[in-house]
């Protein structure tokens, strides 16, 4: 029975010790990869920015860093990708959109980039492919759902326009139509009631 004691006691000190430095280790891994992310987005930012500037060359190694620093993070691998199809380079770029979705399979951009790209590289069932991602994936009130709906109509796929989230998108468009139409109406009725003074 004392032997068992004392197995049992030297178990306990260990998960003791473990349990210690887990605690002391894992805060630190933790800060650590959150300290990694933040600078990831710096220089992703940075990156866009540059971008924005028209200079290429220092945006595409800004995204690199970034991608770098945080390989889990899929942005700089979708910016990476639309610089690199702009300067010609469309093997790499899409290298880059499939890196974004690898990490993030229902990244919404990647989808509609790579399937523009798979467009422009004549590869049509590809491009389907992502074009119906992006339509499956997408908020129906979101525009670039509407533009994967109309891809897929002009690519034959979809047989009708608009399909479900073509008719939200639609509706909604219409009621904020109306909408501004009825705030024009308090407007003009109210410039008018100013106009006139008080009518009983």
């Amino acid at each position: 029975m004392l032997k068992w004691q004392g197995i049992f006691m030297q178990v306990i000190r260990l998960t003791a010790l473990i349990v210690l430095a887990s605690h002391a280790i894992l805060p630190n891994a933790v800060v650590c990869a959150s300290t990694l992310r933040e600078e990831a987005m710096t220089y992703r930012m940075q990156g866009y920015e540059a971008q924005r500037r028209g200079d290429a060359t220092s945006a595409l190694s800004l995204y690199q860093k970034a991608a770098a620093l945080d390989p889990s993070y899929p942005t700089p691998h979708n910016d990476a990708g639309v610089l690199m199809e702009a300067g010609g380079r469309l093997a790499e770029a899409e290298q880059s959109y499939r890196k974004a979705l690898e990490l993030n399979p229902n990244y919404l951009e990647a989808h509609a980039n790579l399937a523009m790209l798979y467009e422009r590289m004549g590869k049509k069932e590809s491009a389907i492919y992502h074009w119906m991602k992006r339509y499956q994936l997408g908020d129906p009130y979101d525009p670039w759902t509407a533009r994967a709906e109309e891809r897929l109509v002009a690519l034959g796929v979809l047989k009708t326009y608009p399909g479900l989230k073509g008719r939200i998108f639609n509706r909604r468009r219409v009621i904020d139509g109306e909408l501004q139409a009825h705030d024009r109406s308090l407007e003009e009725y109210h410039a008018v009631t100013e106009q006139h003074g008080d009518w009983p």
